[in-house]
């Protein structure tokens, strides 16, 4: 029987209901995409819906206007969080809905009475103003913290290298220090309006701009525009629904959305979040002692004057601490969350108060060694640096002549020689691929032969990581699925099941130039780090 064939004339109207129903498919995912947005009660939030794994809070304190907070749900990828909380320099209501405006504004405040902190100070220069904050105590049970968020601004792109630096920070701090940690990754550099932008760090940059690049006249300050009153909340509610957009005093010229523009961006996001620009999503993350009371504060702020707003979005659920060896100078600690209450430490107790007499050794040995590693560091907040080889022990026989015998006869156990140092090793992987090639696998086998030989005074650990290419989170599955490549191929080689503490770093701690074929090629790795034991 002869198959029957479309002849050309047959396939034209075939063709135009496939990209009809193509066209309504794509309607009814724009549609479904969107931001919601809720009043919540923030220390609330923190405390049930912030925090995950290992780590406890309290002491929670709130500044700024209701309408500057609200609770976030995005539906159809239009964010990269898909619920979370919003700090505004304005109401955050407007947020929400088609970008048909390129200078979004709104204030709190009083324009002839700028804000001040002490913390944006530092990291700013201007006038603040519409500030709105959250601040804790917060006490971790390992020795890394860290939470996902994305930051967006209507001062993009007009305003990028300007003053107008609308500024936000995440400032951990405890008795001694303090630091910003929301940085762009790999680097000690704070994100912000100049720093991340269409023309730097723009792989970090998602452009969400409708209008053409024109000359205009910024515009003029505003007074306050809501006042902390039921009524004025039921007002803004009803002028949401029936709001004519205007041109804006001030402007040179009515900007209209430029058709040619729009081809190049995402429509779920251009109708649905009126920033014209945002970071994708990034991570905030810090090294700590755990067990330690430390303190978070996260602020966002006008720079310069009250307009064009600007808000970073907070993801639910991802303020977790985890053990990370690498650290540096990382050193083992014990596990004492089942056996102390860390709320106690929130209240002004000291680990060594609460700390069970079996622990109390252990545990000092640990802050001994973790205090020696801070004091060599010659700058409070270190680039990340890899772990260096570790260097071979006193021999028996030289630390008697040290030492008193009985004290070198205690010992010898410790003293006892390594045959062969083992150096860190790096494993290579070819672009968005997580199979261990051949000639990374004659490195292994020969890292894993010495480790054979020093097991009794080694464990091991791994982490994966990635090129910049491609969103955070499918970079955090590859190098978790090329962590897995590696234990599999280390068990085998060993020839039984060992515990291998893995963590995955996607693309946050390069080690070379991600500009570059061979920097990137150097970043799609996984390190082996032999930690000595205690």
């Amino acid at each position: 029987m002869k198959k029957k064939f479309l002849s050309a004339k047959d396939r034209l109207p075939m063709k135009k209901y496939v990209y009809l129903l193509f066209s309504l498919l794509l309607f009814v995912e724009i549609s479904h995409a969107q931001i919601k947005l809720s009043s919540i009660k923030v220390d609330e939030w923190v405390k049930n819906n912030f925090t995950g794994q290992g780590i406890v809070v309290g002491n929670i304190k709130v500044i700024g206007y209701p309408l500057s907070t609200l609770s976030f749900t995005s539906t159809g990828n239009v964010l990269k969080l898909q619920k979370g909380l919003i700090l505004s320099s304005g109401n955050s209501y407007n947020i929400a809905g088609y970008n048909n405006s390129h200078d979004q504004s709104s204030t709190f405040g009083d324009v002839m009475k700028p804000e001040t902190d002490q913390d944006l100070a530092g990291i700013v220069k201007g006038k603040l103003y519409d500030i709105c904050s959250i601040e804790f105590d917060f006490v971790p049970l390992d020795n890394s913290i860290q939470f996902n968020y994305q930051f967006g601004s209507d001062e993009y792109p007009e305003y990028v290298e300007s003053t107008y630096n609308d500024v936000f920070a995440f400032i951990v701090s405890d008795d001694s220090t303090s630091r910003n940690i929301a940085l762009i990754p790999g680097t000690q550099v704070p994100v912000s309006i100049n720093t991340v932008n269409f023309k730097t760090n723009k792989e970090h940059f998602i452009d969400n701009n409708l209008y053409k690049q024109v000359t205009i006249k910024r515009q003029e300050l505003l007074k306050t525009t809501y006042k902390r009153t039921f009524a004025g909340r039921i007002l803004r509610k009803i002028g949401s629904i029936f709001t004519i957009n205007k041109p804006v005093a001030g402007d040179q010229v009515v900007i209209q959305p430029d058709t040619e523009l729009m081809k190049t961006l995402d429509p779920n996001l251009y109708r649905n979040l009126r920033y014209d620009g945002i970071t994708n999503k990034l991570i905030a993350q810090a090294y700590v002692k755990p067990y330690k009371k430390y303190h978070l504060k996260i602020i966002v702020a006008d720079v310069d004057d009250n307009i064009y707003d600007s808000g970073v979005f907070i993801e639910d659920r991802s303020l977790t601490s985890k053990k990370d060896v690498q650290q540096p100078g990382f050193t083992e600690y014990p596990d004492l969350s089942k056996v102390i209450d860390p709320n106690l430490i929130l209240q002004g107790k000291k680990l060594e108060e609460i700390l069970p007499e079996a622990y109390k050794k252990e545990w000092s040995k640990t802050a001994i060694q973790t205090q020696a590693v801070s004091q060599t560091a010659k700058e409070p907040f270190p680039v990340e640096k890899r772990a260096q080889p570790v260097k071979k022990p006193v021999s028996p026989k030289l630390a008697s002549a040290i030492m008193p015998p009985s004290v070198a006869e205690q010992s010898r156990v410790d003293l006892k020689p390594v045959l062969i140092d083992i150096s860190n090793t790096v494993i290579l992987f070819d672009f968005d691929k997580s199979e261990v090639k051949e000639s990374e696998m004659m490195k292994l086998r020969e890292a894993i032969e010495i480790f054979k030989k020093q097991r009794k005074y080694f464990t091991l650990n791994i982490s994966g990581h990635t090129d910049i290419k491609g969103s955070l989170d499918y970079n955090y599955n590859l190098s978790a699925r090329r962590n897995k490549a590696v234990i599999d191929a280390v068990n085998n080689l060993l020839e039984e099941k060992i515990k291998i503490t893995a963590v995955s770093k996607s693309y946050t701690q390069p080690v070379a130039n991600n500009e570059t074929d061979d920097g990137r090629q150097a970043n799609r790795r996984v390190e082996l780090i032999f930690v000595k034991k205690n």
